[in-house]
């Protein structure tokens, strides 16, 4: 597991009194919050229920109230994640634009959700793959990311503006590819704005999807500087 620069290793916090108690739904968020933040750092397999404790500052035995184990933590993280970056999506199935102007800003949506949320998409993208079959569908469904970019794909491509032999399905999932790596190379400290990044996760994709009157929009919009709206839809995200 590669060590985050940047990203100090969580201190012990103090062991609380009965009077520091939080309802059980705070203590809730925290745990999870914590198990992000050291799952991210140390990897899901080298975290104890332990390091979780000290983190939040509770006994480990207080953590038994909520969970059963370690992997309940993992669980609704997963789902968390899944469910927020399906949620940004949302709003584009009633966007009044053409299907490439669509998909260029699904691209840019889920680049930015990636930057935005570090460490639970890093947990995501490393331990979902590590589940069985049977154990991801349950969690975050069937292809569900993929489903979406291979739609307005479909859609691209009966309005002339995505190449009509690209495989759809083969298309969107090579995109989502190339979306999800950002987490592996993506440092907030290196001078680049997530902003930039996902607009140049996005053309270059896209570069290589359109057709001719597909790269003249893709050109048009960029010339007119259009990446504005990127930040726009960050901003209301």
């Amino acid at each position: 597991m590669r060590q985050p620069i940047g990203l100090a290793r969580p201190k012990k916090a103090p062991k609380r009194n009965g009077s520091d108690r939080k309802p059980k739904a705070a203590r809730w968020l925290e745990l999870l919050d914590a198990a992000a933040e050291i799952f991210y750092e140390k990897g899901y397999d080298a975290t104890s229920l332990q390091d979780i404790a000290d983190s939040v500052g509770i006994l480990k035995g207080s953590i038994y109230y909520y969970i059963e184990t370690k992997q309940d933590l993992l669980d609704q993280l997963l789902r968390e994640v899944h469910a927020a970056g399906m949620l940004n999506f949302e709003k584009f199935d009633a966007l009044e634009a053409n299907p490439l102007e669509i998909l260029r800003q699904m691209v840019e949506q889920h680049v930015l959700y990636i930057c935005d949320n570090l460490a639970r998409t890093t947990v995501y993208l490393n331990e979902l793959g590590k589940l069985s079959p049977e154990d991801r569908k349950a969690i975050v469904g069937e292809h569900e990311f993929r489903n979406k970019f291979m739609d307005v794909i479909v859609q691209a491509q009966d309005g002339g503006l995505i190449l009509a032999d690209l495989n759809p399905k083969l298309a969107a999932q090579v995109l989502l590819s190339s979306i999800n790596s950002v987490y592996g190379w993506y440092h907030p400290d290196r001078g680049q704005s997530a902003q930039a990044v996902a607009a140049h996760v996005g053309l270059t994709n896209l570069r290589g999807l359109a057709t001719e009157a597909g790269l003249k929009m893709l050109s048009s919009r960029e010339a007119s500087g259009g990446n504005n709206k990127a930040n726009k839809s960050r901003a209301t995200a």
